[in-house]
């Protein structure tokens, strides 16, 4: 694995998901059989995840509205706000919660359109997540 890829990720992240994941820029997507695995260690390291949106990849290009069995472009993920005074420990516990229970909901067959599926996951750690309300 390169630096640059190494870098964009948090430390020690397991190789075999860096390995699995589709990047784009500094964002990075997961097949939906094993995107559960990269929340669960994100939430064990206090990290919050703040949602998920699905990319359709063809040729290196990212989909973000696949054809879905409505025969239309379709939305397809999660996104999960802090309430009010929530403690960090317990955002990063419901948001872990809830995305990987709506990842687990998904259904690969809902997708008609051909390519790799993948789900971009966004998170943050308590510090940049300051930086994102200011």
């Amino acid at each position: 694995m390169n630096e640059h890829i190494r870098n964009s990720l948090p430390p020690n992240f397991p190789s075999q998901l860096a390995e699995a994941a589709f990047q784009a820029g500094d964002e990075w997507g997961w097949p939906p059989a094993i995107a559960a695995n990269a929340v669960e260690w994100l939430a064990s390291r206090h990290y919050a995840v703040l949602g998920t949106e699905l990319w359709l990849v063809r040729d290196g290009a990212i989909h973000s509205l696949p054809i879905g069995n409505s025969g239309m472009p379709e939305v397809h993920g999660n996104e999960v706000s802090r309430q009010p005074e929530e403690p960090w420990q317990d955002f990063v516990a419901r948001a872990r919660k809830q995305t990987i229970s709506y990842l687990r909901s998904f259904k690969t067959t809902d997708i008609i359109e051909r390519g790799d599926l993948y789900f971009n996951v966004v998170w943050v750690d308590e510090e940049e997540f300051q930086t994102l309300i200011r």
